[in-house]
């Protein structure tokens, strides 16, 4: 995967309602970033290594550790949810629908990274999806409230990375 700088990137947090409800954010500071792990499991014949077998798959693990510029609904209304609010389904995100299709699982939103080279000649525009987020530990600085710092895990073993040429 390429690198790029964040502060080309909008972060959209998007819930699973038609038509979706979501937050775009737009990120000054800081990281996204993941984990993917593939368990394996070694066997040896004899002390010497003869053989690997894939283990039991593993959740993505997700860090969302930046500073936001500026956030707005989809709807340009005054009832925009905040970070919190979208990723727990709270307030003016209460009535936001679950990613995951299975209405018995926790709740979850989709995070969806754009990234827009500047300028466009400088390189393919990337959107890397994260579906099925569920945070699991939440962070707060009351002195930087425009700080974030999330962590969970995705319902899948890798994100989804689509790759677009730009045009000048």
């Amino acid at each position: 995967m390429a690198l790029f700088d964040i502060k080309n990137a909008v972060i959209t947090i998007q819930d699973g309602d038609t038509p979706v409800n979501s937050i775009i954010v737009k990120i000054g500071e800081g990281t996204v970033g993941w984990t993917e792990r593939k368990e394996r499991r070694y066997i040896l014949d004899r002390g010497i290594l003869d053989d690997v077998r894939n283990e039991d798959e593993t959740p993505l693990d997700i860090k969302l550790d930046f500073m936001w510029e500026y956030y707005e609904g989809d709807s340009g209304t005054d009832a925009t949810p905040t970070i919190m609010d979208a990723i727990k389904q709270l307030n003016n995100a209460a009535d936001w629908v679950s990613t995951d299709a299975d209405t018995c699982r926790p709740y979850s939103v989709d995070i969806v990274i754009t990234y827009t080279p500047t300028p466009s000649s400088c390189g393919d525009q990337e959107v890397i999806t994260l579906p099925d987020f569920r945070y699991e530990q939440v962070e707060f600085d009351a002195r930087n409230p425009e700080t974030v710092s999330i962590t969970g895990r995705c319902n899948v073993t890798e994100p989804t990375v689509v790759r677009t040429a730009q045009t000048s």
